[in-house]
């Protein structure tokens, strides 16, 4: 996938006006190639800066540039191989710099190749080597801090005692297998399955202290849900401040699922998802709608849920289970609509807060009245779920998935030892679970990887990273 025995060159500053752009070259000829534009570099041992002149052929004739050169000698880099950046002043010199070097024998860098060598020779484990992308993609103090200490192995650290208990209980199983024909009892079935749901739940603690990393170019998705004609067209025009939704008094106008953009309090901004009704139909077209709706609330970061102040509120609390068993990390918003038209809105509300258990916010999409106050409770449930906790960690999907798998497979494997007579007959299959637990945790700490996993991580790299 990247070669690794020539060398490399590329701008590795961001492109635009600067006053210094940066020339990257690694591999074994970084030096000598640098060399050629700028003199006296090859007696230099590592970590070594000299001033001098840079001297390149322009499109008018020969040009004597002032520059800086900085040398990393192998093994003491960040890749590995001897490694030396040019710091000249300008984009357009800089172009010229890799244009020379790339004529005397250098290759231009794919995206992520200097940190494709830094795995590959060692330096960095893959969670590390991810965690480079995580700090350049970075727009906020809790994501930096977060990617900065993926990078120093907070995720190896952090599934450490999980990896540590999960290999004790494999030794104990593959050596029940090995003396399975000796009257030799290592360890109760029903011991070891409680030590491995203490594993899955020590897995499942740690899934919930870490928060949720948001990428740069990613907006954080809001379902409206709700059952026909309480106003959920209505709310999606009023948050985003679009007429993107038709608007009627007639139920299950919508079918598709709409999208509009909406800047919620502190300026977050949020993809606002609004979908047909979710009720009993037995339509086949309304049955095909309510499919796309559930999936759109399954898929969200948020949820939230619509009720009708003026309509019959006993069928919420089972809209609420079937919205939180949809999506289970969404935290529910709850929107009391149409409060302009209640008779008695304080009681409704009451009633409303006491079936569900949630806090009924009274809103109209009509007048506007109390939308402050559901952009403001909307962007605190996605804060909250963003935010790192107490481990300080935001995960990405994938990696969440990691631990999601391996505490699966560890109450998996417990499962299979519950009612075993002896540890041996249950051994092979309860192995396997324990196997995978341990392929996950070793996934997410970046010491497992395929040409797959190894693909999607180095394209989020620009060149010269």
């Amino acid at each position: 996938m990247f070669p690794a025995d020539d060398t490399i060159v590329a701008l590795s500053s961001a492109a635009g006006p600067a006053g210094r752009s940066i020339v990257r070259l690694s591999g074994p000829a970084a030096v000598a190639l640098a060399g050629g534009l700028f003199a006296g570099l090859e007696e230099l041992g590592g970590f070594r800066c000299r001033a001098g002149l840079v001297e390149l052929d322009g499109p008018f004739g020969p040009v004597a540039a002032p520059a800086r050169a900085y040398i990393f000698r192998a093994p003491r880099s960040y890749t590995r191989q001897d490694v030396v950046e040019l710091h000249l002043p300008g984009e357009v010199l800089a172009g010229l710099a890799v244009l020379a070097l790339q004529a005397a024998g250098a290759r231009m860098a794919g995206p992520g190749e200097f940190t494709a060598r830094a795995f590959f020779n060692g330096r960095l484990d893959l969670a590390s080597a991810a965690a480079v992308a995580d700090i350049i993609d970075a727009q906020a103090d809790s994501q930096l801090r977060s990617a900065v200490g993926i990078m120093e192995g907070a995720l190896a650290r952090l599934c450490r005692p999980a990896k540590d208990q999960l290999t004790e209980a494999l030794a104990l199983v593959e050596a029940s297998i090995d003396l399975a024909d000796h009257d030799i009892q290592l360890c109760p079935p029903a011991e070891l399955a409680r030590r491995l749901d203490d594993t899955a739940m020590q897995l499942e603690e740690a899934l919930r202290r870490c928060g949720r990393w948001t990428g740069a170019s990613l907006q954080p998705r809001v379902a409206i849900a709700g059952a026909p004609n309480v106003g959920k067209s209505s709310l999606l025009n009023a948050l985003s401040g679009l007429d993107r939704a038709i608007i009627s008094a007639l139920a299950g106008t919508t079918r598709d699922v709409l999208s509009a953009p909406a800047k919620l309090a502190q300026g977050l901004e949020v993809l606002l998802l609004d979908a047909a009704g979710l009720d009993g139909s037995t339509d086949p077209l309304a049955q095909s709608a309510q499919a796309a709706a559930r999936a759109a609330v399954a898929s969200s970061e948020a949820v939230l849920l619509v009720a009708d102040l003026t309509g019959e509120l006993s069928a919420q609390a089972e809209l609420l289970d079937e919205l939180r068993a949809l999506n289970s990390r969404a935290r529910p918003v709850l929107a009391a609509n149409k409060i302009d038209l209640a008779g008695d809105p304080a009681a409704a509300l009451a009633e409303l807060s006491r079936r569900l258990g949630l806090e009924a916010l009274p809103v109209s999409a009509l007048t506007g009245a109390g939308l402050g106050r559901l952009r403001a409770a909307l962007a605190n449930c996605l804060e909250a779920l963003a935010s790192p906790r107490q481990s300080g960690l935001l995960l990405h999907e994938n990696q969440r998935s990691n631990l999601q798998r391996a505490a699966a497979a560890a109450r998996a494997g417990a499962g299979l030892l519950c009612g075993a007579a002896e540890l041996a007959d249950r051994a092979e299959l309860v192995a396997l679970e324990l196997r995978s637990a341990l392929d996950q945790l070793a996934e997410l700490a970046g010491q497992l990887a395929n040409e797959e996993l190894l693909g999607e991580i180095f394209r989020r790299f620009c060149v010269g990273k």
